[in-house]
């Protein structure tokens, strides 16, 4: 069921997307893996502990899912706001939304590949994923499902191929006189 916010009508499939943008990029500064040690020492039972977090930018894929993100951040507000700002694409939008959102699922995903296993535990030591991580992987979905939802939206007029490439669909020159 559609919602008017300001005057203006918006889908199921754009309110998804944009809470799943604005979500998505809030998520990004919380912890997505933890890790806490506990160092007993001394006669009086005094121990020093530590912990940490790491946020969605602690790899690279983090920075490229955060990267992407922006863009879609970006788009949705133009796209939204100022229509007549950007020209057409050569892709339509609910396309791009889905896709990108897609790619920062994978990036959600390969972060804990690559920022240490599920969880760690030993003497004086723990590590694990945090609930950010879970929050990344729901706000993803979110934004490639929002995207194919606005799929019935109506879309802006996208730029053919033989424009955008137009180096490569050119017509060879006539040939010399003789």
């Amino acid at each position: 069921m559609p919602a008017q916010i300001g005057g203006k009508t918006y889908s199921n499939g754009q309110l998804i997307l944009g809470g799943g943008l604005i979500l998505a990029l809030i998520n990004w500064f919380i912890p997505w893996w933890w890790a806490f040690s506990f160092n007993y020492s001394g006669l009086a039972g005094y121990g020093v502990s530590t912990s940490g977090g790491s946020s969605g930018f602690g790899n690279w894929s983090g920075l490229l899912g955060f990267i992407v993100l922006l863009v879609l951040i970006v788009l949705f507000a133009l796209r939204t706001f100022a229509p007549q700002v950007l020209p057409a694409l050569p892709a339509a939008d609910y396309l791009i939304y889905a896709v990108g959102g897609v790619f920062i699922l994978l990036m959600v995903v390969l972060y804990l590949t690559y920022a240490g296993s599920a969880s760690y535990s030993g003497p004086g030591y723990s590590a694990g994923i945090s609930i950010g991580f879970f929050v990344g992987v729901i706000t993803a979905a979110a934004v490639a499902v929002g995207g194919w939802l606005s799929k019935s939206d109506a879309q802006p007029a996208t730029a053919p191929l033989s424009t955008t490439f137009s180096g490569f669909n050119q017509t060879p020159p006539p040939p010399p006189a003789q």
